[in-house]
């Protein structure tokens, strides 16, 4: 079946059970997740509110790896094959909680904080609705505009790490244009 005509129920299912894995997948790394150190922190202050990094957690899971999700098979099936492996991934954000597989390099911590900003400004239901519908649509995680935000800010941080800006107000931004 092509993705885009997928019934509105089945599309329903699929945010509802996204929704109900990344919080438990929270829950279950969260007991042995920490805060950000002060030098992480200090590193990434200056782009995230001080909220955000008073809540985020992390941890590093040091060669064991993050299985596969419950709809990795569908989402596979959905995209032809263009959907990440999960234990091939650097990291995976779940609410505020960002598991890392090998260590933490302050690149992928910063995309890990947007989407930490972005589950915290759009609230879980309305991120992963806009996940979903973004995937089903594009056919590929990578062109999800979340994703694609995402790596637009990581990307922007990189090549002008003395530039500062507000990820929040560019989520905000992103949310009051309509461009997930």
């Amino acid at each position: 079946m092509d993705p885009v005509e997928l019934p509105e129920a089945r599309i329903t299912e699929i945010i509802s059970g996204v929704a109900a894995y990344l919080r438990q997948e929270k829950d279950l790394y969260f007991r042995a997740s920490e805060p950000l150190s002060a030098g992480w922190r200090a590193a990434v202050r200056d782009y995230f509110s001080p909220a955000l990094l008073d809540n985020v957690k992390t941890i590093v899971l040091k060669g064991a790896r993050i299985p596969p999700p419950p709809f990795y098979s569908e989402a596979m099936a959905l995209s032809s094959g263009n959907f990440p492996d999960f234990v091939h991934l650097a990291s995976f954000t779940y609410l505020d909680v960002i598991v890392f597989h090998d260590e933490i390099t302050l690149r992928t911590l910063f995309h890990g904080l947007v989407h930490a900003t972005q589950m915290a400004f759009l609230g879980l239901n309305r991120y992963t609705e806009l996940y979903v519908r973004g995937f089903v649509k594009a056919r590929s995680w990578i062109a999800i505009p979340l994703e694609a935000q995402a790596y637009q800010l990581d990307t922007r941080f990189a090549m002008s790490p003395s530039v500062r800006f507000s990820v929040e107000d560019e989520v905000k931004s992103w949310a009051e244009l309509n461009q997930y």
